[in-house]
């Protein structure tokens, strides 16, 4: 699996005091995607023993959002190791005829595969690995 989209329209409720988008709702765009990518994933990957976590997000605010903008976030997984995989992640704006779209925010999330019962990292699984680049 190569890029992963979503488009979604900023709320109303997204903005706070200074009138643009609140940068804790950057985050809940990223992880909209993610989830919607986890769930994508071909091959059935929870097994009510193992899962991931957030280990590490790194966002970078390039452009504030307003509402009523529409946007859309991906998601390129990018290399895997034995138990993490980091995610890379970008929010732009779904340009209106000639304009070109301008990047609000890039992002790298690590996820990390844990044991839910130990909380210890366990290898990732292969059909996540699989989805990093080769």
């Amino acid at each position: 699996m190569s890029e992963f989209t979503i488009k979604l329209a900023v709320r109303w409720g997204d903005m706070d005091a200074f009138g643009h988008v609140s940068n804790v709702v950057y985050l809940r765009y990223i992880e909209d995607c993610r989830a919607q990518w986890m769930e994508s994933v071909p091959s059935h990957w929870q097994d009510g023993e193992t899962g991931p976590v957030v280990a590490n997000i790194n966002i970078n605010f390039r452009r504030p959002m307003y509402w009523p903008e529409l946007i859309e976030v991906t998601l390129r997984p990018l290399s895997p190791g034995r138990s993490s995989i980091k995610l890379e992640h970008v929010i732009r704006s779904i340009p209106e005829k000639d304009d070109e779209a301008t990047v609000h925010a890039d992002a790298t999330c690590t996820l990390v595969w844990i044991d839910k019962h130990k909380g210890e990292p366990v290898p990732l699984p292969n059909c996540i690995r699989e989805l990093g680049p080769s």
